[in-house]
């Protein structure tokens, strides 16, 4: 690496060093706090609905081997890592940061990215089960809805019969 390469890297890093710690601190707390209440939600909207039961006994029919709260369980240690690279980032920028050279520069600066990552998959994933809980809950809400109020049509030709 060019000398001016690594000078502008070190410079560039030591302005954003602060918002590297507090960013990582943050998402580390915001995920700490909230990774009970996202499990729970995410267990009783999606993973025990009667939906999610007959995909996993279908999926076991056809000889896969999956368990019934793997998903839940993976997710789990999604959200745990991007909790433990959020905070291992802000330790690093408080720690290491401190020793400015090129090397402890990148380390810093690729924990803090790989943690980013880490938490815009978590929040993919947080996304992607929503979207499948919502399918469910529509599902379940059409059925219960046509159960209640019969096509347009039937109640159409009932009119026309009492009429």
């Amino acid at each position: 690496m060019t000398d001016t390469f690594t000078e502008s890297l070190i410079t560039y890093y030591l302005e954003f060093r602060t918002a590297l710690f507090i960013s990582g601190f943050t998402l580390g707390a915001f995920l700490f706090s909230m990774k009970a209440v996202i499990m729970k939600v995410m267990k009783d909207d999606y993973y025990d609905t009667e939906e999610y039961q007959n995909s996993i006994f279908q999926r076991q029919s056809k000889g896969q081997e999956v368990t019934y709260y793997g998903n839940l369980r993976n997710f789990s240690k999604l959200i745990l890592l991007s909790i433990y690279l959020s905070f291992f980032s802000a330790l690093c920028q408080i720690s290491l940061g401190y020793f400015v050279n090129i090397f402890t520069v990148v380390i810093c600066a690729c924990v803090a990215i790989a943690s980013w990552v880490c938490v815009i998959f978590s929040i993919y994933q947080v996304g992607e089960n929503w979207a499948k809980a919502l399918e469910y809950a529509e599902d379940r809400a059409a059925k219960k809805w046509k159960k209640v109020n019969p096509p347009v049509k039937e109640r159409l030709q009932q009119d026309t019969i009492d009429s």
